[in-house]
């Protein structure tokens, strides 16, 4: 007989957003009440249920998790924001080598909203080694502009911030995701 059991994705992102002490509660009583619907509307019913219970929980786990970090919170929503204006001015400006700007505008951004989006999630190992790699490419932009604007004639002040901003960014979701929950899902 096969065994019923919501989807494995929307279990480990459950787990994931729980606090420990009602981890083991919470998840028990959705599995037994999925099990239920299943029975009586079938797995499409029962899946969609569940994928929205496991979304209620969404928002506790991000206020949780911005509340533990708020530096690293506070700085991401700059970087990603940095980024979106970087890419609209260049656009609006157009600039000579579009593709490039538009690209580092856009990593400079994802970067930002990635670690904003794993941050409640990094009980998944496998998100935060996402988030940690996507760091490096953002270090060596930061460190690029960093040092152009250092030595050039005409220092462009928002890029010496937005450099400062994406090397703490960097630093700080290093620190956040080696600091990880007790317990980890590997996924």
């Amino acid at each position: 007989m096969k065994t019923i059991a919501p989807p494995n994705t929307m279990q480990q992102l459950l787990l994931a957003l729980l606090p420990a002490n009602s981890r083991e509660t919470i998840s028990g009583d959705l599995h037994e009440a999925y099990v239920e619907r299943h029975r009586q509307s079938g797995s499409f019913s029962a899946d969609a249920w569940y994928v929205l219970q496991v979304l209620s929980f969404l928002p506790r786990g991000c206020i949780d998790a911005y509340a533990h970090n708020p530096l690293l919170a506070l700085v991401c929503c700059f970087t990603a924001a940095s980024g979106a204006w970087l890419g609209t001015m260049s656009i609006l400006l157009r600039h000579q080598h579009l593709v490039q700007s538009e690209s580092i505008a856009g990593t400079i951004a994802a970067q930002g909203l990635l670690t904003l989006a794993v941050l409640p999630l990094r009980r998944i190992r496998m998100l935060r080694w996402v988030a940690l790699a996507g760091c490096l490419p953002v270090l060596y932009l930061a460190a690029g502009a960093l040092y152009s604007t250092l030595h050039s004639t005409d220092t462009e002040g928002y890029i010496l911030l937005i450099s400062l901003a994406l090397i703490v960014q960097s630093v700080l979701t290093w620190i956040a995701m080696f600091r990880t929950p007790k317990t980890t899902i590997t996924a």
